[in-house]
């Protein structure tokens, strides 16, 4: 009897809509059951040191290894797409940058093994300075309070750093590999809410990007299974004096999520916060209030109505060639060994360099990624500690709506300054280079050059 009911009344909404006089739903129609899904896997992987070793992000820090652990840092994957459509993964990482090397070699491992390409894998560190030393900052750990020291690292430091930088190779590609295993349907949408604890560091009231995107990953039911957000701030809340391990704002704010939200796993990349510091920082309490707003940002937007994300990303990268200032001549670097800064140190390894008859480079090779999920949204991949002013100069000429912008992605070689802060000068523009091992600021011209390859990579419709 139920079935004849049943036929009897879809053969009335058949006439009904034949007539013209019907406009509702199929019957038994839930909209939330036919949403569009991807197949998404979420994997994680503790990247804690086993041993005391030292740590990155601050020359001032004092030389002794690690003192304890204040958070656990991991490496997490999202793996998105099934293998006919071309899968993709992305990876954060609680560490002050990834290294092109480990990239490299990671993607090659990856693509070994599975087929994808280095266009479709993106690796984005939290930058949090409080992790250790993956060989992006050496510089800074020859720091010895008022001046570089030209000796080398003590060996037992050598050698746990070589150990720990080899060992996450592995473990990325295991994390990555692991995410591709567990993809199941999901349901993936996104949206953006705003912060307000980033401030420029360089210039009071100075430009920031306070936009806080968020990408949600259910399964079909709707059981929350990851969150990836992103601000344009940087790990710095607490300072060098902090000796212990830790993932700053960004390490607590996932703690804080996954505790609220059990069984999920949360991931934070950072924007183009280079020249932003929180605010106030310097004390544990102030690491917890930033994360706490971070919190509450995110389920403000998890019970809020999101866009939802249809399609698997369609990745594309392009290494394109940054030239630097000025390449100083071997007469120039004799003198500016006599500065006892950082710039003077940087002089005397490029001598050493130049008398084992190697060549000081003239540009920085640089990656620019993007990936676009449909139409729905464009996430800009950029490589290095990058300024605001590429943040809000693209969200500009492209359209906020759609835009979500990842800084200190795929290896971090230096600052990326724009070209106002090239013109200004300071720390971002040009001693922050010599700590990256480079010879002088870049041109101004480097601004054109990554925003026009971003605008070559995205597709007309963004």
């Amino acid at each position: 009897m139920k079935f004849k009911y049943q036929g009897l009344l879809s053969g009335l909404l058949g006439w009904m809509i034949l007539l013209g006089n019907f406009s509702g739903p199929v019957w038994g129609q839930d909209t939330n059951q036919t949403e569009p899904q991807m197949d998404v896997g979420v994997s994680t992987i503790d990247i804690t040191p086993e041993s005391p070793i030292r740590l990155a992000g601050y020359g001032a820090r004092n030389k002794n290894p690690s003192e304890g652990i204040l958070h656990r840092l991991n490496a997490k994957s999202l793996a998105f797409g099934r293998d006919d459509q071309g899968p993709s993964i992305l990876i954060t990482v609680d560490l002050v940058g990834i290294p092109a090397i480990i990239t490299k070699n990671v993607t090659e491992r990856i693509e070994e093994k599975t087929g994808i390409a280095a266009s479709n894998l993106v690796i984005c560190a939290s930058h949090t300075h409080g992790g250790p030393e993956v060989g992006n900052l050496l510089n800074i750990l020859q720091y010895r309070g008022a001046s570089f020291s030209d000796s080398l690292l003590r060996l037992d430091e050598l050698l746990e750093i070589s150990r720990y930088t080899d060992r996450l190779t592995d473990q990325l590609v295991e994390v990555a590999l692991a995410s591709l295993e567990e993809r199941a349907p999901a349901l993936v949408s996104w949206g953006q809410g705003n912060m307000g604890f980033a401030k420029n560091r360089r210039t009071a009231g100075g430009p920031v990007d306070q936009s806080f995107p968020l990408m949600k990953i259910t399964d079909p039911t709707g059981k929350l299974k990851a969150v990836l957000v992103n601000y344009a701030c940087h790990g710095t809340t607490l300072e060098g004096s902090v000796n212990q391990i830790h993932g700053d704002w960004m390490g607590e704010a996932q703690l804080m999520i996954e505790s609220n939200h059990p069984g999920t796993v949360a991931m934070v990349a950072i924007g183009c916060g280079a020249d932003a510091n929180p605010h106030p920082r310097g004390k544990i309490k102030h690491m917890r209030m930033h994360a706490q707003e971070v919190m509450e940002n995110v389920d403000q937007l998890l019970s809020s109505k999101l866009q939802p994300i249809t399609q698997p990303p369609v990745g594309k990268i392009k290494w394109i060639k940054l030239p630097f200032n000025h390449i100083p001549s071997v007469s120039e670097l004799i003198v500016q060994t006599e500065d006892n800064t950082v710039k003077g140190y940087y002089a005397r390894l490029a001598l050493d360099r130049i008398a084992r008859g190697q060549e000081i480079p003239r540009e920085l090779s640089y990656p620019v990624q993007t990936w676009t999920f449909g139409n729905e949204m464009a996430m800009v991949n950029l490589a290095g500690e990058v300024v605001v002013d590429y943040s809000l100069r693209l969200k500009k000429e492209i359209g906020a709506e759609k835009l979500w912008i990842n800084a200190y992605a795929n290896d971090v070689p230096c600052y990326i300054a724009s070209c106002r802060v090239i013109r200004e000068g300071g720390y971002e523009a040009e001693s922050s280079m010599y700590y990256y091992d480079k010879p002088s600021p870049f041109v101004e011209e480097v601004e054109d050059l990554i925003i026009g390859t971003v605008h070559e990579l995205l597709p007309a419709s963004f």
